[in-house]
Parts: structure tokens; C-alpha cells; sequence
């Protein structure tokens, strides 16, 4: 009996410690959502449509710069579909760019208000869904594992039944599971790996992802300083604007750099 109640305490704790772990985990990465504001960035977006048979049918690439201004998030194009842009696209596009940021920069303090209210609710939004991971999930502790020479908790989490979430989020993540890799030193999420076991919706159904859907998503430490994401891939039978596809998607983000008034995305003050 003493033996049965030993493994019950430990497997307790076990629960206790890999809640308590990811709850360290979520403080970090709402930090880490606050610092990405500061820097520009590349994102790189590589789309594929897949046939029934798996026969690769399109595949649609491109690169952006980003940066954000006073919680606007402004992209550049500069490649597509491997190439560069032409002078002439460049040209186009760096005036579409240049408008975006005097649009910005124009603004009345009511219209001001008016777009960071948007901004500061989508943020609290992602923030509340955060927290709210800690209330969907049952976690446990499944192992360790080296990525990128850091070693990491692996912790796995499954669905609560009875969760009732408050945020537009709370149904997505009743629809997930998977295991997060936090690493041991910086309690930073290193990695995610989630699967689908029922349809989720994105952008008012724009995009419908069905069940067996894998999302796998890798941060890495820029400037010592901050986590930020290095690549999230998607596979996953979908619905896209009605129509049914087999997609891959993945996202690289690379050349991180504090944001600067001279970054070429941005018109030279008046």
C-alpha cells in the first residue's frame, strides 16, 4: 500500500510541476509578444497545394520585410516566387509602403485612438488566450530533449472536457493538443507541436482546417535579449474559400533587427 501511495504523490507533483512549468513558459512568451513590436524582420511564406494522390499541384512564394509603427504591422514585399522584384514593382511597392506609413503618421488623435483600440484588443486578445491555455489543458511531464543544443522539458496537453473559455480563442484550443518544449535554463517555449482532432476555422471560415491537421512551430534567442519565432510549418487537409486542398504551409522568419527611423521600409522624417 505504501508503495501504490508513493507512485500516487510523485505522479501528483509530476502534474503539479509541468503546470507550474508552462505557466512560466506563457509569462515569457507574453513578454516576448510585447518585444516584438521593437524589430523588423523577414518572413518568408512558402505555399503548397497538394493533389489527392499527394502530387505537388502549386506552389506560391513569398518574402516580406516587416516592422511595426505605433502597433501597426507594415510589410514590404521584396521576392516572390524566388525572384526579386523588378524596378519597377520595387518602385510600386515602396509607394504603396510609403503611403501605409504617412497614413499612420497623419492621423487625428481620434483616429489614432480609434486603430490602436483595435490593436490593443487583438493584443489582449492573444494575451487572454495565453492564460487561458493554463485552464484548457491537463499537462504532464513526457520526457526531455535537445533542440538546437538547449535542453528542454517535453509537456504534453490534453484537452479539459469541461473548459468554458471566455476568449474568441477558447473554442480553437478545444480543438488542439500537443506537446510544448520549454527550455530548462530560460523557461522559453522552443518549440510546438500541436495536431487537430476536429475542424478549425480561421478568418471568419476562410480557412477550414480539418482533423489530423499537424502545426509545428520553433522560437529561437535573438540579441540574448528575446524568443521570436524561427518557422511554423502547417499540413493539413483544408478548406480555403469553399474549396477543399491538401496545403503546406510554412513560415521562415529570419535577418531580426531592432527597428531603426533609417530601415528603407520607412519614409525619412519631414
Amino acid at each position: 500500500m505504501r508503495f501504490f501511495q508513493v507512485l500516487l504523490a510523485a505522479s501528483g507533483l509530476q502534474a503539479q510541476d509541468a503546470k507550474q512549468i508552462m505557466q512560466r513558459a506563457l509569462e515569457r512568451d507574453e513578454r516576448n509578444l510585447a518585444i516584438l513590436d521593437t524589430y523588423m524582420y523577414e518572413r518568408r511564406t512558402l505555399q503548397r497545394t497538394f493533389e489527392k494522390n499527394g502530387a505537388q499541384k502549386e506552389t506560391k512564394e513569398k518574402v516580406h520585410e516587416v516592422i511595426h509603427i505605433d502597433g501597426a504591422e507594415i510589410e514590404r514585399l521584396i521576392q516572390k516566387d524566388g525572384k526579386p522584384l523588378s524596378a519597377k514593382e520595387q518602385s510600386e511597392e515602396q509607394r504603396r509602403v510609403d503611403k501605409e506609413v504617412a497614413k499612420i503618421r497623419e492621423e487625428s488623435p481620434k483616429q489614432r485612438a480609434k486603430r490602436r483600440g483595435e490593436t490593443d484588443k487583438d493584443r489582449r486578445e492573444e494575451i487572454e488566450a495565453r492564460r487561458e491555455v493554463l485552464e484548457a489543458f491537463d499537462f504532464e511531464l513526457i520526457g526531455t530533449e535537445s533542440i538546437a543544443g538547449r535542453v528542454c522539458w517535453g509537456i504534453r496537453g490534453i484537452p479539459r472536457e469541461n473548459f468554458r473559455g471566455k476568449g474568441r480563442r477558447a473554442d480553437q484550443m478545444k480543438k488542439l493538443k500537443g506537446t510544448a518544449w520549454i527550455d530548462q535554463q530560460s523557461y522559453e517555449l522552443t518549440r510546438l507541436e500541436l495536431d487537430t482532432h476536429d475542424t478549425l476555422s480561421f478568418g471568419w471560415f476562410l480557412l477550414r482546417l480539418q482533423p489530423g491537421a499537424k502545426i509545428r512551430m520553433e522560437q529561437t534567442l535573438i540579441n540574448g535579449e528575446v524568443w521570436l519565432p524561427k518557422e511554423i510549418d502547417v499540413r493539413a487537409d483544408a478548406r480555403v474559400l469553399g474549396k477543399m486542398l491538401r496545403v503546406g504551409l510554412e513560415l521562415r522568419y529570419s535577418n531580426f533587427k531592432k527597428f531603426s527611423s533609417d530601415s528603407k521600409l520607412v519614409t525619412a522624417e519631414p
